[in-house]
Formats: structure tokens, sequence, C-alpha cells
């Protein structure tokens, strides 16, 4: 696919999964600069993604996607994901440099702390000026609080509850909702965020 990305579909999707679908749906919205980097796809049960407890990874210009996915939506919504976290390894100097997205990232994370202590959260073990991720942290938002918890507590902060775990999963949520959700809405909870993509789509549309 993508001319030289090669896909590797070890183990079935399901029946109501159309993979060719999926891909022409992927390469109608993500710039082909951005596909063509990607090397190879490999589907199916692996060890890495049931250890970690997710459902794709990528690594080393490959995107690892569990096979278990609910319908072709969601299979989309993985490998955008994942191609973000590609982007970000290629593209980190010029998304990362200048220090807006990480600013604006450590802003939110701030904010939201004392929102999560003014409801009586217990935040004092967690360090939230430490942009990278953090599993205590992570479970703490997952576990503790809870994803439809911190949704409400933080709207407005966040395009996601995801977004807040780290700087890495802030800029791939906001580069999947601009490609497969709602750029508007980006552009007006993650402004530097929605601007750094918005450049770097333009760029590469136009050099394509």
């Amino acid at each position: 696919v993508f001319d030289d990305t090669e896909v590797l579909i070890k183990d079935p999707l399901p029946e109501n999964i159309n993979i060719r679908r999926v891909f022409s749906k992927l390469s109608d919205v993500i710039p082909y600069r951005f596909l063509h980097e990607l090397d190879m796809i490999y589907i199916g049960q692996f060890d890495h993604l049931k250890d970690r407890e997710v459902s794709s990874v990528y690594d080393s210009g490959a995107i690892y996607l569990s096979n278990d996915q609910d319908d072709e939506a969601d299979i989309l919504d993985d490998i955008v994901h994942e191609i973000a976290h590609m982007v970000e390894e290629i593209k980190g100097g010029a998304l990362y440099g200048d220090g807006l997205i990480e600013g604006e990232f450590l802003n939110k994370r701030i904010n939201l702390e004392r929102i999560l202590r003014f409801n009586e959260y217990n935040t004092f073990f967690f360090d939230f000026k430490d942009p990278d991720f953090s599993e205590d942290l992570d479970l703490f938002f997952y576990t503790e609080i809870g994803y439809p918890t911190l949704e409400t507590l933080g709207d407005g902060l966040f395009i996601s509850p995801y977004a807040a775990t780290s700087l890495r999963e802030y800029f791939a949520t906001g580069f999947e909702e601009y490609y497969l959700g709602d750029a508007r809405q980006l552009s007006q909870v993650s402004p530097k965020l929605y601007n750094k993509i918005n450049n770097l789509h333009r760029m590469e549309t136009t050099n394509d």
C-alpha cells in the first residue's frame, strides 16, 4: 500500500473490517509524504502489545496493530495515532524546538492539577511539570480518577483525557483530532498544537 509500505496480516481481522477500504480512507486524509515514511504495518496478536495492554504501537518505521478491532473506524484511529508518533520521531526538532507545544501542554497540566486538588484528589505524589510519560500518573488518571471524570474536570483543557498523560500523547491525540475529528475544536482547545500540525500539513501537501 502507499506504493512501498508492506502489510503483513498475521492473524485475521473481524469480517466486518475491509482493510483495503481502511487504507483507501487513510490515503485520502493523511499527506502522502507521511505515509511514504512508513515501512511496514503488522496486524495480528503480538506479545509486546499484550504486555503493554495496548492495541497499537509504532516502532522503527513499523506499526504493529492488534487484529482485535471493533470496526474500520477503530483500526483507522489506531493507525493515524501511530503515524503521529512516527511524524513526531521524524519531525521532532521542528515540532518541539521552540518549546511552544511543551509550554502549552505544561500550562494545561498545571491547571489540571489545580482542578484535581480543588476536587480533593491527592496529586502530591506526581510531577505534573514533567512532560514525559509516567506509568504511575497514567494509572492515577485511568484507575483512580477515571477518564470520564477526567474529561469532565478537564473540559476545555485537553482534546481528550489521554492527551493529559504526556507531551507525546498530547501531540498524537491532537494529530488524530486534526485528521479524523474536528480540527476547528482542536484550534480552540490547543491553538499552539493546532498551528504546528496545520503548518506541518501545509508544508507536506505543498511539497506533494
